[in-house]
């Protein structure tokens, strides 16, 4: 069922389909598994108007069997979508970071390519990266009003510093996002944003989050920190009060050994 970026002109919550995607590769499956079952659990009413995109390059026999337990447990569609080869060709010329970031993959490229990939049919999806954990209904999310916005997002941590590098005035984390698909189509984002990160490799430290900031920097709008709560090693419990989704940003991971917190 299409869904409209108006919440005005939807139909009613039980009959909507709400378009949840996640966008990785292999090395983060099991860590995909931990969020989208954060994002099950959390989420109220009928698990059938839930659909969660799945967005990577190859889908193994093991992994779909775990997809398939997902489904059959929590009575939610899940939707396998494989980047194809030329796409992963495409990508593959273009720049991840400037800096030593090992944790970073041309993987991160594959969100901004959603409006192309999902159906046209679906004109709003919200998208989380694989570190994320849900706290709270992502319905909610999904429901703000973007106005003229083609983008929803938290400002990013060191958004200050590096909107200022950049001539911006806000820089934006794109590890969550509600994106309004039928904008980014219209306006050609797609091709606009891969174009700016292969012409400007200088100005990618974070791979599409840089471009996504430079290309949409007009029609973004900033949402609630809440909706993307940075946690980091070192983070206290008490300094994610609130939060509705938990993101373990940097390239230190909970399920790394050292990890503090």
């Amino acid at each position: 069922m299409q869904t409209t970026g108006s919440p005005a002109a939807s139909p009613s919550k039980a009959d909507r389909q709400f378009h949840v995607a996640y966008c990785f590769d292999q090395n983060y499956e099991q860590h995909f598994g931990a969020s989208v079952t954060s994002l099950l659990l959390n989420a109220q009413g009928p698990g059938s108007n839930l659909c969660i995109h799945v967005v990577t390059a190859q889908v193994s026999d093991a992994f779909q069997a775990r997809l398939d337990r997902l489904t059959d447990t929590f009575r939610a569609r899940i939707e396998v979508h494989c980047v194809q080869a030329h796409d992963v060709e495409r990508l593959s010329r273009l720049p991840v970071t400037n800096r030593p970031l090992a944790y970073l993959t041309t993987a991160t490229y594959y969100r901004v390519l959603l409006p192309n990939i999902l159906p046209p049919a679906i004109d709003r999806v919200v998208y989380l990266d694989s570190d994320t954990i849900v706290l709270s209904d992502i319905r909610a999310l999904f429901d703000i009003d973007l106005g003229q916005a083609i983008v929803g997002a938290a400002l990013d941590m060191g958004s200050t510093a590096m909107a200022a590098k950049r001539g911006l005035d806000k820089y934006v984390n794109s590890g969550v996002m509600l994106m309004d698909l039928q904008q980014w189509r219209q306006g050609d984002y797609v091709d606009r944003c891969l174009a700016y990160a292969l012409q400007h490799p200088d100005k990618i430290s974070y791979g599409d989050q840089c471009a996504i900031n430079a290309v949409c920097a007009d029609v973004i709008q900033v949402l609630d920190p809440r909706w993307n709560r940075f946690v980091l090693s070192q983070t206290r419990s008490d300094d994610a009060t609130g939060a509705a989704i938990l993101h373990f940003i940097t390239g230190d991971k909970p399920w790394q050994a050292w990890y503090e917190n």
